[in-house]
């Protein structure tokens, strides 16, 4: 029994090697897209009042009502003008402009025609993994749960939290995937066990390098406490795939532990490196332009 366990473990980690070798020899090269009026699509515009006002209320699902209704919970917070101003700016500094973004929407007839138009993605990934993926979303509906994520097999970014850093790694995600040679190997790749954590490695370091070139330590420092427990996270390496099934979860807290130790360490080590650095003082009511990126990203109300 324990020699066929083996020879099981063996095949999986054989198979694993072979995806990250694939990935590796082909995705992982990345390119810069210069994008023109003949290939991009027009964006529509988001409404004036939309992007000037002062937060855009989050509507409160069956689960979070529920939540709510005890007091050491809080509902679901509004999208404030802070997160928008860190949306617009990673947009435009970034040259996002294909990408399209939908706030507390799902429209999956609308999803399925973005993904049958999304020429970057082979149509054998485009039809497979982009039909199951458009499929899932359809039973389980992520805005439920009030999860932000990036679909690559649509280009659209959903935005269902109040969460600025859960926001800002879809943004990287979507940065990532756009400026590959074969989007759909590299998303797929991304999903797999030990592939995994490389593509969370380079989303945290596009998001650390964004902070930093901002020069905005608060931001840093969320990115560190939030991205590298996840990145660590156990599961995500070898608890899929290695040991025994009532191990995993300890293998998955160890991981996040791990991460939130290593998380600190590194805060450590840069606030001493800032305060020498001196960055500038963010401005308590940050003003957001009004002819921004984010005005030509596309939103469906």
């Amino acid at each position: 029994m324990s020699q066929t366990l083996l020879k099981v473990d063996k095949m999986r980690l054989i198979l694993v090697l072979i995806m990250m070798a694939l990935v590796g020899c082909s995705s992982m090269r990345t390119r810069e897209i210069t994008r023109n009026e003949t290939d991009s699509p027009t964006p529509k515009l988001l409404s004036t009042e939309l992007l000037n006002a002062e937060e855009i209320p989050v509507k409160q699902t069956v689960l979070e009502r529920i939540r709510a209704s005890f007091p050491w919970n809080q509902a679901r917070a509004p999208l404030s003008s802070s997160t928008l101003k860190i949306m617009n700016d990673y947009l435009e500094d970034n040259d996002l402009k294909a990408l399209n973004i939908e706030f507390q929407t799902e429209s999956p007839k609308e999803d399925w025609h973005r993904l049958q138009a999304n020429a970057a993605i082979n149509p054998l990934f485009k039809y497979s993994l982009g039909s199951a993926n458009w499929f899932g979303y359809l039973i389980i509906k992520p805005s439920i749960w009030g999860k932000s994520y990036y679909d690559p097999y649509t280009n659209t970014l959903h935005i269902n939290s109040n969460n600025p850093i859960e926001i800002l790694a879809e943004l990287s995600h979507a940065k990532i995937i756009q400026r590959q040679n074969y989007p759909g190997l590299y998303a797929l790749g991304s999903k797999l066990p030990f592939i995994a954590i490389w593509a969370q490695k380079q989303k945290t370091n596009e998001m650390l390098a964004y902070a930093k070139s901002k020069q905005d330590w608060e931001l840093e420092k969320a990115t560190y406490r939030k991205m590298y427990p996840s990145m660590l996270n156990g599961s995500s390496i070898v608890g899929m795939f290695f040991g025994p099934f009532y191990l995993r979860p300890a293998i998955s807290v160890g991981g996040v532990l791990a991460g939130y130790t290593v998380a600190e360490w590194e805060i450590a080590q840069r606030e001493s490196e800032i305060t020498q650095v001196a960055y500038p003082q963010k401005p308590e009511n940050p003003v957001i332009k009004t002819d921004s990126q984010i005005e030509r990203a596309s939103f469906i109300k």
